[in-house]
């Protein structure tokens, strides 16, 4: 697998800042600076972080699940109570996921060794809520060429979270077993039972934390997303998205109607 240089990390996060501030369109990241590997991803996404001057109200973990490519993290910075209207610019495609979260109700710092699952577990308490997902790259531009490596170097595509229902003694949950029914307005989009790629979402949540205590410190009231129960939807402009995890509660937003003609 090739690695990037410093200068290309470097190329690739100038591209990404100035995509975030409008000043270039982007599709995807050039090839010679789209990484193969998450190491590079993360790399990347660090690159851009320290770039960003906005508070970190949580973080995203995911993992491509292969040997080789670590879990990889970024910082979120737009966080919303359920029932918000989620500003439009955020996510043009409207495209919102339900998952199981995780606040953190106490300081985990940067420190030498691992925390260990107790400590992180009496540390958090889950939470359901939305992803709303927001790409910097925008579909059919020529500068740029898509890849899964160069999308992901993109904050992971995290537009905001919204934040609904706190799970009340989350620990004893079979979450494999937990119903989910997401609607748009008076139709279901999808019903499941479980779909958590771990069974339990609190799961990769260690695994992200003892990736960010090496240079990240995780802090009292941040969010913690890991993966989705049923991936993303696009949704109708208006419509009250509801996401109902049953016995455990719901969260609920919209996105704007277009004040356009």
């Amino acid at each position: 697998m090739k690695h990037l240089t410093d200068d290309e990390i470097r190329s690739a996060a100038d591209m990404l800042v100035a995509a975030r501030k409008g000043r270039l369109v982007l599709a995807g990241l050039p090839a010679d600076v789209t990484p193969e590997h998450t190491a590079d991803v993360q790399r990347i996404i660090d690159a851009v972080s320290a770039r960003i001057d906005r508070p970190v109200l949580g973080w995203k973990s995911y993992t491509v699940y292969k040997p080789m490519h670590p879990l990889f993290y970024a910082p979120i910075y737009d966080v919303y109570q359920s029932g918000a209207e989620i500003p439009a610019l955020i996510s043009p495609m409207r495209l919102i996921e339900p998952e199981i979260m995780f606040r953190v109700d106490r300081d985990l710092p940067v420190q030498d060794r691992n925390y260990s699952i107790g400590e992180i577990m009496d540390a958090v308490t889950a939470v359901v809520g939305f992803e709303v997902i927001g790409s910097r790259f925008v579909a059919g531009s020529s500068n740029g060429q898509g890849s899964l490596y160069g999308s992901l170097s993109d904050h992971i595509s995290n537009g905001c979270i919204v934040v609904g229902d706190e799970i009340p003694q989350w620990r004893e949950v079979a979450f494999e077993d937990v119903a989910l029914r997401l609607t748009e307005s008076d139709r279901e989009l999808v019903s499941v039972i479980g779909c958590h790629p771990f069974d339990n979402p609190f799961l990769p949540v260690v695994v992200g934390i003892n990736r960010m205590r090496r240079g990240a410190a995780v802090k009292a009231g941040d969010i913690i997303i890991t993966s989705s129960s049923t991936s993303f939807f696009s949704v109708e402009a208006g419509a009250l998205i509801r996401a109902t995890y049953q016995g455990l509660g719901e969260v609920t937003a919209t996105f704007p109607v277009s004040a356009e003609p």
